[in-house]
């Protein structure tokens, strides 16, 4: 019995050197204060973020920051430190070293910008309005507006847990363990639950319900859009699953459902099959472009830079040029302009790239302030919306001006619509050390909330 508990004993130990080694590969982190260059007052409010992991954090009332990066081993990075009120500066990141403290020079253009929204006494971050959520949680999915409803079809509901990571981070708070079975068995209980739905739903924002269409059968599908054209949703692209669900395949079907007649037909051609691409209905067509095509074995996506109309009156594809660089994209179309704003390519993208529909050219505009892949995207008038992951930022197409705005919503990829003054985020993915889950909710934002709202970051492209 004795030999027993030493082996058990034993075990254990060994048990805990190997999760401990894996645990700090999973927790990297940096740490510093930020002060004033001439007062050598500490910061409030200052923008921490590290571009290669697209994670950030803010410093509190005493100039403190803590910024933890879970997931990635990360041995060189970038550092960004910015304020609303001060000039931007970067510091290189090392991994070896965990404490950057820096000092920050007043930027005087901004300053006379804080002096004014003080006087107006602006909020910290944008408020917004949970409204009546969706039965499951989705990611990915097929939607658009029309006539104040939002159409949702199909869509990924799948979901990841890690209980070995949920076990060291409760192990990092609580270092007492009383029962080694139990703290054993916690961390092996991982969890992925894989789904597509093939439902259509279908939000009323003047009531503030959800119905759901039955006797519909479309296909299960992810990663797709959808596309109005004369009260038809055409949905097209994305990936399905095999039965067995081993294999993935990119949707080589477009659905095309008659608003009118509730009837569903197929269409058997697409010529641009990719994942996560973006496409605009304009005038007679729709205009796809980009996304990825293909995955090997160890997650290395391959990337598409075609730019293919399909014209609606006659049901013919064509090809008509190629994207500026080969990603996954999302944006927006304004009048005669695609704009795109971010995208994926083994990491997030900052471009800002224009396509006039009439000349057939490419423009770069700029960069945003950091890369991001797949943020909500919408538009009024001249004033492009994109929120990701607690920051929702406004673009003017004909200013140039960037803003970037606080928000206390942490969703990741979700879809954003503008109707009646206001802008409704949907769905994305919630993540946190541990688990990835899709999200379930529906939020309304006021545009007047920019109005009230501090601007964090500001520049013009």
């Amino acid at each position: 019995m004795r030999q027993y508990k030493k082996q058990l004993m034993r075990n254990f130990v060994l048990f805990l050197a190997f999760s401990l080694s894996t645990f700090l590969s999973f927790s990297q982190y940096i740490e510093g204060k930020v002060l004033d260059a001439t007062t050598n007052e500490p910061i409030e409010g200052v923008s921490v973020f590290m571009k290669g992991v697209n994670r950030g954090t803010i410093t509190d009332e005493k100039g403190n920051y803590y910024l933890k990066f879970p997931y990635k081993i990360v041995k060189n990075d970038i550092i960004r430190f910015s304020h609303i009120a001060y000039e931007d500066i970067e510091i290189p990141y090392v991994q070896k070293e965990k404490k950057y403290s820096v000092h920050l020079l007043v930027d005087l253009l901004k300053l006379e910008e804080v002096r004014i929204s003080e006087r107006r006494n602006l909020k910290q971050r944008i408020s917004y309005k949970k409204l009546s959520s969706m039965k499951n949680g989705l990611i990915s999915f097929g939607s658009l507006l029309k006539d104040g409803k939002i159409f949702v079809i199909g869509g990924d509901a799948s979901y990841l847990r890690n209980g070995h990571i949920q076990n060291l981070e409760d192990f990092e708070h609580n270092m007492e363990i009383d029962n080694v079975k139990k703290f054993i068995e916690r961390s092996r209980t991982n969890y992925f639950f894989q789904l597509y739905k093939k439902d259509i739903l279908i939000y009323n924002i003047k009531t503030n319900s959800w119905e759901k269409k039955e006797h519909l059968d479309f296909r299960k599908r992810a990663h797709h859009n959808l596309n109005l054209y004369k009260n038809k949703i055409y949905a097209l692209g994305g990936k399905r699953y095999s039965r067995s669900k081993k294999y993935e395949y990119l949707d080589d079907k477009i659905e095309v459902f008659d608003l009118e007649t509730g009837n569903i037909l197929i269409d058997d051609t697409n010529p641009h099959q990719a994942v996560d691409f973006a496409s605009f209905t304009y005038k007679d067509n729709i205009i796809v472009m980009g996304g990825s095509t293909k995955m090997n074995r160890l997650g290395i996506k391959q990337y598409s830079n075609k730019v293919h109309l399909y014209d609606l009156k006659s049901g013919k594809w064509f090809q008509v040029g190629s994207m500026p660089i080969a990603k996954e994209t999302r944006g927006v179309l304004i009048e005669d302009k695609i704009y795109l704003l971010g995208g994926f390519n083994k990491k997030p993208l900052s471009s800002v790239e224009v396509f006039n529909l009439k000349t057939q050219k490419w423009e770069k505009e700029g960069e945003l302030f950091y890369g991001v892949s797949k943020p909500a995207i919408t538009h009024r008038g001249n004033i492009i919306y994109f929120f990701n992951d607690g920051k929702i930022n406004t673009y003017n197409v004909l200013t140039k001006e960037l803003n970037e705005y606080l928000i206390e919503l942490s969703l990741e990829a979700s879809e954003m619509y503008y109707a009646d003054n206001k802008l409704f985020i949907l769905g994305g993915l919630r993540t946190n050390n541990f688990s990835q889950f899709p999200s379930r909710g529906l939020f309304s934002i006021d545009i007047n909330e920019f109005d009230n709202t501090k601007i964090q970051n500001s520049k013009t492209l």
